[in-house]
This record gives structure tokens, C-alpha cells and sequence, in this order.
């Protein structure tokens, strides 16, 4: 009797980085329940609004073609920019969510089966708006400024090599607006608390 070797082949995709990232993001929410979840989507809002800013303002005073201020050299200033923001971003959802100074409490619904649709909901708006937005950073535009979606090289590339990168750039307004919908859709529901 022979024996046969069964080979698995796993191809390292940005499909299966973004479905990596989801999964691990949704499992964290589970972990760390709705008001923790529902804390970094709020942060991750706050993030974007201090990456993109402090970005924009770092490009136009010290990093750009004609800066106001020349501190040092930028050889590839717009990788630069790309790096910062998402440095700032992350830290951002980091400190804010681990040190912010305000709680989320979230009215409890008394069905087990509403709790974990909420938090898988919560799991996939988070991975979500925090992916789309790091791959808008990368490709070099602005959430805030008005700008077109002008990629670099790298992320032109994944974009075309990935269905689901184009998923989440493409569709970034529909990715920044469902959890503040979810927001609202989820106040009408649960067991009203009166303080």
C-alpha cells in the first residue's frame, strides 16, 4: 500500500490578510463584550479625525514641496505622511480605549440571541471601519480634506490584486456611516434605564 501525501496549499492573499484581520477583530469583541466594542468605535472615530488632522498639518508646515517650516529632510515624504498616520491612528484607538476616561453603557437586552447579533454586529462595524480606513491612509488620501482616492504604487497593487481591498476602499463611506447607524437602530432596542 502506497501512501499518498495530501498537500495543502495556503496562498498568502490581501483577501485572506482582510478575513484574518475581521475574524480576529470579531473573536476580540466577544472577549471584551458590546461596550468595550462599541468604546473603540468610538475611538477609532476620534483616531481619524487626529491622524488625518495632525497629518495634514505635519505635510503642510514641515513635509511638503514648499514647507513653511523645514525641520528635516523627507526624501519620500509622502510614505512618511502614510506612516504617521497610521501610527497616530492606531495609538490613538489604543490610548483612548485603554485609557479614556469615559465608560459605554449599553442597555442590556434580555435576549441572549439579540446580545450576540449586537456584538457580532459591533465586531464586523469595528474591523471594518478600522481596516478600510488604514488602506485609505496607505493609498495617500484624506478623510477629511477633499481629495481623490490617488494611490501609490504598493497599495495600487493590492487594490487590484484583492476583491475585498477594493470592498472596504470603495465602500469607506458606507464602512465610516454604519456604526453611528448602528448606534441609533440599537438605542430604539433593549431595556430602558433610568439613572
Amino acid at each position: 500500500m502506497s501512501k499518498t501525501n495530501i498537500q495543502m496549499e495556503i496562498n498568502l492573499t490581501w483577501d485572506l490578510f482582510v478575513i484574518v484581520f475581521f475574524t480576529v477583530i470579531i473573536a476580540y469583541t466577544f472577549i471584551i463584550g458590546r461596550n468595550q466594542s462599541v468604546k473603540i468605535i468610538i475611538s477609532a472615530y476620534i483616531a481619524i479625525l487626529t491622524a488625518d488632522s495632525i497629518g495634514n498639518l505635519l505635510e503642510r508646515y514641515f513635509m511638503g514641496d514648499k514647507p513653511i517650516i523645514r525641520l528635516w529632510e523627507t526624501p519620500t515624504g509622502s510614505s512618511s505622511l502614510i506612516i504617521l498616520k497610521i501610527v497616530i491612528f492606531i495609538l490613538t484607538i489604543v490610548l483612548i480605549t485603554t485609557r479614556g476616561k469615559f465608560q459605554i453603557n449599553m442597555a442590556s437586552s434580555n435576549s441572549t440571541m439579540m446580545r450576540l447579533a449586537q456584538s457580532m454586529a459591533y465586531g464586523v462595524l469595528s474591523a471594518g471601519l478600522i481596516t478600510s480606513t488604514v488602506f485609505i491612509y496607505a493609498s495617500g488620501a484624506s478623510l477629511i480634506q477633499e481629495s481623490n482616492l490617488i494611490m501609490n504604487d504598493a497599495v495600487l497593487t493590492i487594490y487590484k490584486q484583492s476583491q475585498l481591498v477594493r470592498l472596504m476602499m470603495n465602500n469607506y463611506n458606507v464602512w465610516f456611516s454604519l456604526p453611528a447607524i448602528a448606534f441609533v437602530v440599537s438605542s430604539f432596542f433593549g431595556n430602558n434605564e433610568e439613572a
